[in-house]
């Protein structure tokens, strides 16, 4: 029970202030259902004191406002709102103005010291995720800049191979332009042949119609009696006529022949030259695929064993590309078993990325069979889900996801979502949200909340930006200052930079 005894009314000479502070501490006062007294008792002040200041005939010292705050919110269980502990220390401020400038001088120092210290913590707090924000990025840079090297280092390779059958090119187009100059040069020699075969046989031609008109007189004349002597000027003009015609017949054929030889061959297109290196790279492929099974394991051991990274790698792609998914099962389980797990892991890595979704869809159950304890069969899986989910692009991870889905390997859907929620590039994950049904972007957008690191998050937050997904953006920050709220001011201070 309350101690009304000691709550008397409020007189009419307490100051205005005074009387509206004390009426605000006699309602919270009066919510804990304690006698003055016993109030008293339990905080060790002073019973008289305590009446004083709910009658407003003193202005209580601010830590007793603050306890009595702390008191009536266990009293409830839940904090009082803001506003109503505004309220009463703008009164308390107010009163104590009056009644006594001096301590309301220290109690206004006093407030702004706590208001300088709050600044301190706050910037302390800022400081602690810029230097978070500052680390990620420095970690994130040395693995960009290590990345870098290889690729410099592959891409070097490819451009001295690319040079060397340039090179190649070069040769055979030089060879068959000296080939194409000479044909050229034959054919002018021939068309002057040409010319005079057909000067040639014209002269022929008029020779037979001469003969031929010889040969009608001569048949004339045979019939008065000069068979014998006109017959052999016959059968002499026939002949003559026979041969020039066949010369004719001859010279034009090998013209026609040799035109057809020194045709220049069609020119390619522009990208001839890329199909061509494109089509070669195909072939070595297959060729290092189609060696023994024996052999490109050793290989690869070699490769792992001495850190050549660039023919270990073109040697995993080629098996990934042409290998069928028993033979490739096969060559990650003897390469592990070898002791060389690592490179088995690589290996399966490959083929999450160069695989036809439905060879990978092959592949991931004969691993799961690897391996007495499980073990490998699932660090292997691990490895090939979270390559398909970084690199594969958003169609073939929405499409692998429904195979998955169909054959009733729902765990393995989820381990793509986490992985794409916590590690896929943010331009590929605004991407995958674009491509997604609403109702699964939104479930990925709850993992991106719990798993993805906050260095990562403000460069997705301007790649939704760009796309124009302004209902995904909205409900990703929202999740964010919920969920995540000390991080909150910063993610969005690390936008506001990338931005710039």
């Amino acid at each position: 029970m309350v101690d009304h005894s000691s709550l008397r009314p409020l007189g009419e000479d307490v100051p205005e202030d005074a009387a509206r502070l004390a009426a605000a501490l006699r309602e919270l006062f009066s919510s804990l259902g304690l006698s003055v007294r016993r109030y008293a008792s339990r905080t060790h002040r002073n019973a008289g004191a305590v009446s004083r200041y709910l009658n407003g005939t003193r202005v209580p010292p601010w830590d007793f406002v603050t306890e009595l705050f702390i008191e009536v919110a266990k009293q409830k269980k839940a904090p009082l709102r803001q506003e109503a502990m505004e309220l009463i220390k703008e009164s308390h401020r107010n009163a104590l103005k009056v009644s006594n400038k001096r301590l309301h001088e220290v109690q206004t120092l006093q407030d702004q010291l706590e208001e300088a210290d709050a600044r301190v913590q706050q910037a302390a707090i800022r400081e602690q995720v810029l230097m978070e924000g500052l680390q990620v990025r420095e970690q994130r840079i040395a693995e960009l800049e290590t990345r870098h090297v290889e690729l410099s280092a592959r891409r070097d390779k490819e451009i001295r191979e690319r040079e060397g059958t340039a090179a190649e090119l070069s040769l055979a187009r030089e060879s068959d332009s000296d080939e194409l100059a000479r044909l050229k040069s034959e054919v002018d020699q021939l068309r002057v042949e040409l010319q005079r075969a057909k000067e040639s046989s014209a002269a022929a031609e008029e020779r037979c119609r001469a003969l031929e008109e010889r040969l009608a007189t001569a048949e004339e004349e045979a019939q008065a009696g000069r068979e014998a002597m006109e017959s052999d000027k016959l059968e002499e003009a026939q002949r003559s006529a026979e041969a020039a015609k066949a010369l004719a017949d001859e010279l034009r054929q090998q013209l026609d022949d040799l035109q057809a030889k020194a045709a220049p061959p069609p020119r390619a297109p522009a990208d001839a030259f890329l199909h061509l290196l494109e089509e070669r790279a195909r072939e070595k492929a297959q060729q290092l695929a189609g060696r023994p099974v024996d052999a490109n394991i050793r290989d690869l051991i070699r490769f792992s064993v001495k850190g050549d990274s660039s023919p270990r790698y073109e040697l995993a792609m080629a098996l990934a590309q042409w290998s069928t998914p028993e033979v490739f099962r096969g060559i990650c389980q003897e390469v592990w078993s070898k002791g060389h797990p690592t490179a088995a892991t690589e290996l399966v890595g490959r083929a999450a990325t160069e695989m036809s979704l439905a060879d990978l869809g092959v592949l991931l159950p004969l691993l799961l069979e690897d391996g007495e304890d499980g073990r490998q069969g699932n660090q292997l899986i691990h490895a090939a889900l979270y390559h398909f989910a970084y690199f594969r692009s958003a169609s073939e991870v929405i499409a692998f996801m429904r195979l998955l889905s169909e054959a009733g390997w729902t765990p393995w859907v989820n381990k793509i979502n986490t992985h794409c929620a916590a590690d896929r590039k943010g331009v590929r994950l605004a991407e995958l949200l674009h491509e997604l049904a609403p109702e699964d972007a939104y479930t990925l957008i709850e993992m991106i909340v719990r798993l993805r690191r906050s260095g990562d998050i403000p460069a997705l937050l301007l790649h939704l930006e760009a796309l124009g997904l302004d209902a995904y953006l909205e409900r990703l920050l929202s999740r964010l200052q919920d969920q995540r709220p000390d991080e909150y001011e910063g993610l969005l201070e690390g936008m506001e930079l990338a931005r710039d």
